[in-house]
């Protein structure tokens, strides 16, 4: 981080990217990081290809979070990719990456190439985390918006503190955001707390098409474009569907499908303690983390099906 560290004291004009499908960790992490960059007197933006979620809209009062179509589209001196696995996840706005000779990748998924100028890749329990510490190495005052934005990012990536990513430091920087601030309850309320009608009702059509394998040690739910079209839910709404089928007493692998175009599906995958669902997804295009990882399939949905049950029970 002390390269990381250098370049950001010498340069004056950041770019910083999330990745596409924003979590809390990406913008967290990312618009923590723009106000810290603007505290030094940099000249900053933070831009992912697509928009801040619904449910996080309580920060736009914070900074600007641009979308890729309003972004400036130039050479920037430093473009920072923050919580981003590799370069295809940050959408369009790989373009403005590729565009600039200095470049920096800061994130947790220890499946990331490293694929920035300067790289710092470490498995922690969110990138929110490593923007901490990098933080407190340019030794900036953290503020409570600072500490708000830092707690979303770590609060998210691991399951309100429920995962097994939770260790001691998350814990301590947990404690540390609310000594200067973080509004805790506010977070958890934007988050966890206020479903809109068709996000519930999305809930309820997941389950409708869980399907259990391997003596229920497999949990394979999905939804269709069709059904937010009759249900009146966002593609956002479907982030914590997969944990409803976590949560089954039997599961060990809980699999998650979305469908983005005709035959096309986005896939999330959950493990709860051995299996390597990083790997299951470098088998679908796709990486992250051992215990959470997303991918994708191109093919009829019953064709998908079986194929992601029959890999995931290798991995049992």
């Amino acid at each position: 981080m002390q390269e990381i560290e250098k370049k950001i004291r010498n340069e004056q004009d950041f770019l910083i990217l999330g990745h596409i499908s924003p979590d809390g960790d990406t913008i967290g992490s990312g618009m923590a990081l723009l106000l810290a960059l603007q505290g030094l007197g940099k000249s900053a933006i933070f831009a992912v290809d697509g928009k801040l979620p619904e449910k996080m809209a309580f920060l736009s009062d914070y900074a600007k979070v641009y979308s890729f179509a309003e972004a400036p589209k130039r050479q920037y001196g430093c473009v920072i990719a923050v919580d981003v696995s590799d370069r295809e996840r940050m959408g369009k706005c790989q373009a403005l990456f590729d565009a600039s000779p200095n470049t920096i990748v800061i994130d947790h998924h220890g499946t990331n190439p490293g694929f920035g100028v300067s790289n710092h890749i470490e498995t922690v329990g969110a990138t929110g985390l490593l923007i901490y510490r990098l933080l407190q190495q340019l030794q900036v005052p953290l503020t409570k918006r600072m500490a708000d934005l830092l707690y979303l990012a770590i609060c998210t990536d691991t399951g309100n503190f429920s995962y097994s990513n939770t260790d001691a430091e998350i814990l301590h920087m947990a404690a540390v955001l609310r000594e200067a601030g973080a509004d805790i309850p506010l977070i958890i309320e934007n988050i966890y707390k206020a479903r809109s009608l068709g996000a519930t009702r999305l809930i309820g059509r997941s389950l409708e098409h869980l399907i259990l394998a391997e003596e229920g040690k497999i949990a394979l739910s999905y939804i269709l474009q069709e059904d937010f079209r009759e249900l009146g839910a966002l593609v956002e709404d479907t982030e914590e569907l997969i944990n409803y089928t976590r949560e089954i007493k039997s599961v060990e692998i809980a699999i998650f499908l979305r469908q983005s175009e005709e035959e096309q599906f986005k896939i999330s995958f959950r493990s709860k303690n051995y299996a390597d669902v990083a790997a299951l997804a470098s088998e679908f295009e796709g990486g992250g983390h051992v215990h959470a990882s997303g991918g994708k399939i191109q093919a009829p949905l019953q064709v998908a099906i079986a194929r992601l049950l029959e890999a995931a029970a290798k991995k049992l």
